[in-house]
């Protein structure tokens, strides 16, 4: 059984205020706009289970730890592309001289995985109605940067007048500005109920058949109830 793939095309325009020496941010807030949204959920691995045999079964039964396999299992991956913009403030005191503020942005690509967290699913049966309790869709670990997409010679820097003093963006400057973005990016792909819901109907999706698999193979007949915790 593979997992899910969604994409997500995202833009996100993030303002962080880079500090000159320690390159911390302000209290000013980022502004995020989501340009498109575009997700393509591979629908087969719906189908996958249909090629276990009673054979790898010890006992043809619901069980629990095998429903939290499949949560895993059904984690949908989410690509997208984010354009961070940032501006870095002249040094302060007798380094700042001749210096100015300095915007720049910088775009990359990223991944997050979406999905329902197996360490909160339980499961109970009663009769032969099995209920199965899980929390909602969330980040599932944190977002990974593609560190191909980007380079220090990439990024887009405002032009700076004739100085003997310049005021150079220099990599740890890009790296906090992603960084500041991904926070923004994650708010908005949380948002994104298509996304969040989607990854929890699929989930839905492959328990429904496993526990199909089971009543096919046992002769019992299975119904299963989804209650969510969150």
């Amino acid at each position: 059984m593979k997992k899910i793939l969604a994409i997500l095309l995202v833009t996100v325009c993030a303002a962080s205020f880079l500090c000159a020496c320690s390159s911390k941010t302000d209290e000013s807030t980022p502004s995020v706009e989501v340009i498109s949204s575009d997700v393509v959920v591979d629908e087969d691995p719906v189908d996958e289970t249909e090629e276990m045999t009673p054979e790898k079964f010890q006992e043809v039964h619901p069980e629990e730890i095998r429903i939290r396999s499949i949560c895993e299992l059904a984690s949908m991956r989410v690509y997208f592309h984010n354009v961070a913009k940032a501006v870095k403030p002249a040094a302060t005191g007798i380094m700042g001289i001749g210096q100015s503020d300095r915007r720049f942005w910088v775009e990359y690509d990223g991944e997050a995985t979406i999905g329902i967290d197996m360490s909160q699913v339980s499961m109970t049966m009663t009769d032969n109605v099995v209920t199965v309790r899980m929390p909602h869709a969330r980040f599932l670990g944190e977002i990974n940067v593609d560190a191909s997409s980007y380079s220090i010679n990439s990024i887009v820097v405002e032009p700076e007048g004739m100085t003997l003093n310049p005021n150079k963006i220099e990599a740890d400057d890009v790296t906090t500005s992603i960084r500041e973005a991904n926070i923004y990016a994650m708010s908005t792909i949380m948002n994104n109920r298509t996304i969040m819901i989607g990854a929890e109907h699929r989930t839905e999706a492959l328990i429904t058949n496993y526990i199909k698999q089971l009543s096919k193979m046992s002769g019992e007949n299975y119904q299963v109830e989804f209650e969510y915790i969150d």
